[in-house]
């Protein structure tokens, strides 16, 4: 009758691992940090060179890739994080029809 008692408070109850779980580890991102940095680059020295639309594109995909960074890497609170994270998905959208918008340009 005891077995089954505690068989029985085991599945109502049971024990609590003791192991915490670790935080994730933060990568290094350095593949990150080029593309950004090549970006960066590409944008000061072909400043002159770029049309309106180019030049927009070029910003989108720095602030997207920044916030990026700054989501993994800083200490935001959740609400800064949701934040952050949808001025980067809505940067990333903006780019996207920009590039879709220079290439028609392009071809007509």
């Amino acid at each position: 009758m005891a077995r089954q008692y505690k068989k029985i408070l085991k599945k109502l109850k049971p024990k609590e691992n003791k192991t915490d779980k670790k935080p994730e580890k933060i990568g290094k991102d350095y593949l990150l940090i080029a593309i950004l940095s090549l970006t960066i680059v590409f944008m000061i020295v072909g400043w002159t060179n770029l049309d309106n639309y180019n030049r927009a594109l070029y910003v989108m995909l720095t602030v997207s890739l920044s916030t990026t960074y700054a989501r993994r890497h800083a200490n935001l609170t959740e609400t800064q994080g949701l934040w952050v994270e949808r001025v980067g998905y809505v940067t990333m959208g903006v780019a996207v029809v920009l590039f879709v918008f220079v290439v028609y340009q392009k071809a007509a």
